[in-house]
């Protein structure tokens, strides 16, 4: 083989190679290899707050959905991804999920001739609460005949913001039919709410809250006293209110029956009745 001949094998051979190192230098260059940043906390950030964090580290924001959460501020940012401390490379998009300045409107459901369990459980499914519940004498115990909205009627598919809190009115029979007390004492505050409205029953009002210096606090503060108090001989009108005291300490504040799985077998019952 003549060295002119090796030569003519080798160029391209050198070529490939050359093109390789080539496209290897422009792929790390164009990929930033050696290149990252570190994904800041948007959380609480406005839109504006969160683009202006993500521009000064050459970072893209995109919003891709809102929720309504009334625990944070309105107009900022409650969920990220990725999430803050993450690595990621210059103009990745970081996704975004904001707190809606209002909750959504949605269509106000049927719940006239439904029974109260019935109801409460819809109201639950399609994010609203209940108020309060009146009573009226009608054949029916505990039948819905009115659902109301600030006081006044409101239509089956009438549009409502999500959250908001409704007033079911009941039958209460023929013949002022009476209920008795639960027993809250350790119960949490969304709970007691719960036991009551399934007793046919109101939250009066919130008398005192020991050791409560914010919301989250009165959340987890239990019931140490009520009033009426539960006794088997002590009934009240359907639909009366029972006043509680809450304590944040809640040491030797345990509920004197299990409530949720009491009120679930209820429901089975009711369901297989």
């Amino acid at each position: 083989m003549t060295q002119r001949t090796f030569l003519r094998m080798l160029t391209p051979i050198g070529v490939a190679l050359l093109l390789v190192g080539l496209g290897w230098v422009w792929l790390r260059a164009y990929t930033r290899h050696d290149s990252a940043v570190e994904v800041p906390d948007l959380k609480g950030m406005t839109l504006e707050e969160a683009s202006a964090a993500l521009t000064a580290r050459d970072l893209l924001v995109e919003v891709i959905d809102s929720v309504y959460n009334d625990e944070a501020p309105k107009g900022t940012v409650v969920q990220q991804d990725p999430p803050s401390g993450r690595t990621v490379k210059p103009e990745r998009r970081i996704y975004v999920v904001m707190n809606a300045s209002q909750p959504k409107m949605i269509d106000m459901p049927a719940l006239v001739n439904l029974s109260k369990r019935q109801a409460i459980s819809v109201l639950e499914i399609v994010g609203l609460k209940v108020k309060e519940m009146q009573y009226r004498p009608d054949p029916c115990v505990d039948c819905v005949i009115a659902q109301l909205y600030r006081g006044k009627p409101i239509a089956a598919e009438e549009r409502i913001r999500r959250g908001e809190a409704v007033t079911l009115v009941l039958g209460s029979g023929e013949s002022n039919e009476r209920v008795p007390v639960p027993d809250l004492r350790g119960l949490a505050l969304a709970d007691v709410r719960m036991v009551l409205n399934m007793s046919s029953l109101n939250l009066g009002v919130v008398v005192e809250c020991r050791g409560c210096n914010t919301k989250a606090d009165s959340a987890f503060a239990r019931v140490f006293r009520q009033s009426p108090g539960s006794s088997a001989n002590n009934l009240i009108a359907m639909g009366g209110g029972v006043d509680v005291w809450l304590d944040t300490d809640t040491t030797d504040l345990a509920p004197a029956i299990n409530w949720r799985d009491s009120l679930t077998n209820r429901n089975d019952t009711d369901a297989v009745e």
